[in-house]
């Protein structure tokens, strides 16, 4: 596990007053974005904004993503040029549809790591699904290129082009949710959800979350700051959670001084699978920093 994705949330680009407040956020990633949150017109200046913003805010734990422009617009290659510069963790790109993309976001990042003296393979990309193409794609897409940290699904555009609409119960997302979750184990990288729309029902938010969570996502995009608790609640294990994975370890290592590979707990086996389980719960318990009273109920 390189790092927490449970909370990605998007700012606007060449905002100050928005990314100070996002910085003082307990959110896993700062999503400043290029794309659709900028007019044309202040694109420009939105990037150099942003470049100066990586290089001078203290972002602290806080992964620092960018959202650009795609390379298919007059925006994306100056985007890729001037916020490198800064730095940043992680390039999100838009309209991901085939592998080639990829490919082609990594032969322009590499231009501008070397212009800027920076190691090989020193930003990130995370490919943003937001189309029936690049659902029939996911597979090639998430292994084609080691830069590649995870998939983020855009479900407001792939609605849009599948002429459908966005339930409460979401079934109608659950064929590409369940790609896009698989493609990721599969290339080992993360799976995080779209962002909820509606940033005045919490409840909505609170089920649709739960729902990533249970597919097996690793986090979930936001819009809004009032999404945060939620979404982070959701996301990190519970005290009952972490306390039930030590007793899983505990009877495991027990079983395993013994001369058994599995045993029982509560009267539920246990064996390596459910070790898998509980040191993963315990590793994101860990890597929030939060323990026994802290830990949500």
């Amino acid at each position: 596990m390189e790092r927490l994705r449970r909370t990605m949330l998007f700012i606007p680009g060449g905002s100050e007053k928005v990314l100070t407040k996002g910085l003082g956020l307990d959110v896993d990633s700062l999503i400043l974005d290029l794309e659709d949150s900028v007019a044309a017109e202040k694109k420009a200046s939105a990037r150099e904004a942003v470049a100066e913003a990586l290089k001078g805010s203290d972002f602290g734990r806080k992964e620092k993503v960018v959202r650009i422009n795609s390379l298919k617009t007059e925006h994306g290659r100056s985007d890729i040029d001037v916020v490198v510069r800064g730095r940043p963790d992680t390039l999100l790109l838009p309209k991901v549809e085939k592998p080639q993309d990829i490919r082609d976001y990594d032969v322009r990042v590499a231009e501008a790591e070397e212009r800027e003296g920076l190691a090989p393979g020193s930003v990130g990309l995370m490919a943003l699904i937001e189309s029936p193409m690049g659902i029939v794609h996911i597979d090639a897409i998430a292994l084609a290129n080691s830069r590649i940290k995870g998939l983020l699904f855009g479900a407001a555009d792939f609605t849009r082009e599948t002429r459908g609409r966005i339930t409460s119960d979401r079934f109608e997302l659950y064929y590409p949710m369940m790609r896009i979750l698989l493609a990721a184990r599969v290339a080992g990288i993360d799976a995080i959800d779209t962002p909820y729309f509606d940033i005045k029902d919490p409840i909505g938010l609170e089920r649709h979350t739960q729902q990533a969570k249970d597919m097996g996502y690793d986090g979930k995009a936001l819009i809004h700051p009032s999404q945060v608790e939620v979404v982070n609640r959701v996301f990190t294990p519970s005290r009952e959670e972490v306390e039930y994975s030590q007793k899983v370890l505990k009877a495991f290592e027990k079983a395993k001084a013994e001369g058994r590979g599995a045993t029982q707990l509560d009267g539920k086996l246990i064996e390596n699978v459910h070790v898998a389980m509980a040191q993963r719960i315990l590793k994101i318990a860990e890597m929030t920093g939060l323990t026994g009273v802290q830990m949500r109920r």
